[in-house]
């Protein structure tokens, strides 16, 4: 029975240390995956971090390019209405001709125009005969007996101006509206 003990003791011995070193493992993996999981958290704290302050550096840009949009557009207004009191004030004011007017309100067309196109945006009207489109349209509605008719535009009443695929003013359109 000593050999038995002993064999039994020395199972008992090995089981415990094969326990001990799986027990070591455990730890070591739990401390691992703590370590991991904290180094995951820890990265995500920067990312976000790195966010929030991309995120106020956009901001700051925006704001910064809407005061320099402003401050190039009350420039330009600045030029024209400059350029109309040099006209009003000059001499010439009380003996300007119609075609002198013509002349000076075309300038001041022209001035308005370039403007625009400064800030890419368009002037957009749309011919007799193509559909009502309600996000590029304001209608004013024209009954009509025709059903082939129904939502063609039948004249345009005044420009609509977009900046790239955005409408800033619809453009005002009469619209046939077919009633049987």
């Amino acid at each position: 029975m000593d050999e038995y003990e002993d064999f039994n003791e020395k199972l008992f011995d090995e089981a415990e240390s094969e326990e001990d070193k799986v027990m070591q493992i455990l730890l070591n993996s739990r401390e691992q995956g703590q370590l991991i999981e904290n180094m995951i958290k820890n990265q995500i704290e920067v990312k976000d971090r790195m966010i929030d302050k991309l995120h106020e550096e956009l901001e700051y840009y925006k704001q910064d390019s809407a005061g320099k949009f402003i401050d190039q557009f009350m420039k330009a207004i600045i030029k024209v209405r400059k350029d109309m009191i040099r006209i009003i004030d000059s001499d010439k004011w009380d003996d300007f001709s119609e075609e002198d007017i013509k002349r000076e309100y075309r300038y001041i067309f022209d001035d308005l125009t370039d403007m625009l196109e400064q800030q890419n945006v368009d002037a957009y009207r749309t011919d007799a005969g193509e559909y009502f489109d309600a996000s590029v349209h304001q209608a004013r509605i024209e009954q009509t007996d025709n059903p082939e008719l129904d939502r063609t535009i039948k004249e345009s009443l005044g420009e609509g101006y977009k900046k790239g695929n955005k409408v800033l003013q619809p453009e005002k359109v009469v619209v046939y509206r077919y009633k049987a």
